[in-house]
């Protein structure tokens, strides 16, 4: 866990200073970046599908309102792994709108295509849509990470992209 934190919080530092990627050791993508975070190989997605508004709904759903069932496919756009990752035939989950004990809103989300895996699940305003997805999958041993980011459009439909990493050791603890 340790490792993707550290990549992440370089990767932030040197976005917030201005520095290209290309000009940070492992940064920029190719095999520098791969050796530098321990990656064995890559792949890239395309995401689309659809989203069903859930209850409560404002009177105007205007901006960002994830609160429904996203569900949406996906198709390998580009790979350099020796075996292309595996893809489940469809991704779906549910976001709703609860209350903790203060009254105060909280939302709850829950993967319905496979609760039982490592996960992680959020969704934000903004990104590729109105809302924007984010679903990280981890394998059992912690070495196969998806990350999924299916973007919320005004007609309901999704659409985004996400990626895949092969690691040489264990991301998840």
């Amino acid at each position: 866990m340790l490792a993707p934190l550290r990549a992440a919080l370089f990767l932030a530092l040197a976005a917030s200073t201005g520095c290209a990627l290309d000009e940070i050791p492992g940064g920029g993508g190719g095999s520098d970046r791969n050796q530098a975070l321990d990656i064995q190989c890559n792949a890239t997605f395309k995401t689309s599908g659809s989203f069903v508004l859930g209850a409560p709904q404002p009177d105007d759903v205007g901006g960002c309102w994830p609160i429904g069932t996203w569900t949406f496919t996906a198709t390998v756009d580009s790979n350099e792994c020796a075996t292309p990752p595996t893809l489940l035939p469809q991704y779906q989950f549910k976001v709703e709108r609860l209350t903790d004990a203060s009254g105060d809103p909280l939302d709850s989300y829950t993967f319905l295509s496979e609760p039982n895996v490592h996960h992680r699940l959020k969704v934000s305003s903004g990104g590729g849509g109105l809302c924007e997805g984010g679903l990280e999958i981890f394998s059992d041993d912690g070495k196969q990470y998806w990350n999924f980011k299916p973007a919320l459009e005004a007609d309901k439909s999704l659409d985004g992209f996400g990626e895949y990493a092969l690691y040489n050791s264990d991301q998840w603890n």
